[in-house]
């Protein structure tokens, strides 16, 4: 994003409308000493969202975790937002142990913060930190301002309107879905499961229902502007323009719905299409080039 700034993001947490946590739970997580790196999956989200996608968790989440972590946990759990200082002083533990238990919490998906600059901070805590232990000083620079809470939101809602929920994700994220599409999305409910939804939202006039995607067989459903998007990308002539996208864009689809290697969606990987065809890897032949599939619109 041009001329990006980072406090958008904390704006955006202290006023409520978006919160941040790990959403989904990970059997290889639950064990003590959990360190808290980038490769542990947070998400930004709607906070309103957070009653259907955030996994429930239970007793079994809380199994593994160390002293200091469940002495924190259990301050939260009765006294609520917590600022660290506060949290330090009402367990009796050094504030550097109520940081990494943070860390621990927060890599766990049961503690998020009020704002975004919170885990900014702890992030860069806990690699300071090792570097430091790496050199044989224990020092360590406090965690940011902004409270610390429970990843706990309110009552689910009823399956139906859950399932409904992610229908309606997957539908405004693509434009048009079909089965073989999902297969990019993670826990993705059961295709018939959301057929169901789908065919519902057709009968209400919300979505199309036909074959705007050759190459693929079963229902495709799309929403009435990305119908209108499709037929005026079909008339529009070629402009030569590449787009490179990260690899942990939705819209990395290489080996889904396109022939060829699938890109893993990692950060470090990139994925680059000319005029929405996705152009070979590197140290791919020209003659192994993946073709777009072809678009109906119809």
């Amino acid at each position: 994003m041009a001329r990006y700034e980072p406090g958008w993001l904390d704006e955006l947490c202290l006023s409520g409308e978006v919160a941040w946590g790990r959403l989904r739970r990970h059997e290889s997580s639950r064990h003590a000493g959990r360190r808290l790196s980038g490769s542990v999956p947070i998400t930004l989200l709607r906070r309103a969202n957070l009653t259907w996608l955030l996994e429930p968790r239970g007793a079994e989440d809380e199994a593994g975790l160390a002293g200091p972590a469940r002495d924190v946990l259990g301050r939260l759990r009765t006294a609520g937002a917590s600022f660290v200082d506060d949290i330090a002083a009402r367990v009796r533990r050094l504030r550097i142990e109520v940081e990494e238990a943070l860390c621990e919490l927060v890599s766990a998906g049961l503690v998020t913060g009020d704002g975004f600059a919170g885990l900014r901070s702890l992030l860069h805590s806990e690699k300071r930190r090792r570097q430091r232990r790496g050199r044989g000083r224990a020092l360590h620079a406090p965690i940011g301002t902004g409270r610390w809470a429970l990843l706990d939101p309110p009552a689910p809602p009823p399956a139906d309107e859950a399932l409904e929920a992610r229908a309606r994700q997957y539908v405004r994220r693509y434009g048009v879905v079909f089965r073989d599409l999902l297969t990019r999305e993670p826990d993705a409910p059961a295709w018939r499961d959301l057929l169901r939804v789908y065919r519902r939202l057709e009968m209400r006039g919300e979505l199309r229902g036909g074959r705007m995607v050759g190459a693929f067989v079963g229902e495709q459903f799309a929403l009435p502007e990305a119908l209108e998007a499709l037929r005026s990308t079909r008339r529009a002539a070629p402009s030569e323009q590449v787009i490179k996208l990260s690899a942990c864009d939705p819209l990395n689809l290489t080996g889904i719905i396109t022939p060829g290697p699938r890109v893993a969606a990692v950060l470090g990987h990139h994925v680059s299409y000319r005029d929405g065809v996705p152009l070979p890897l590197s140290g791919a032949t020209e003659s192994a080039r993946p073709l777009a599939p072809r678009a109906i619109g119809g």
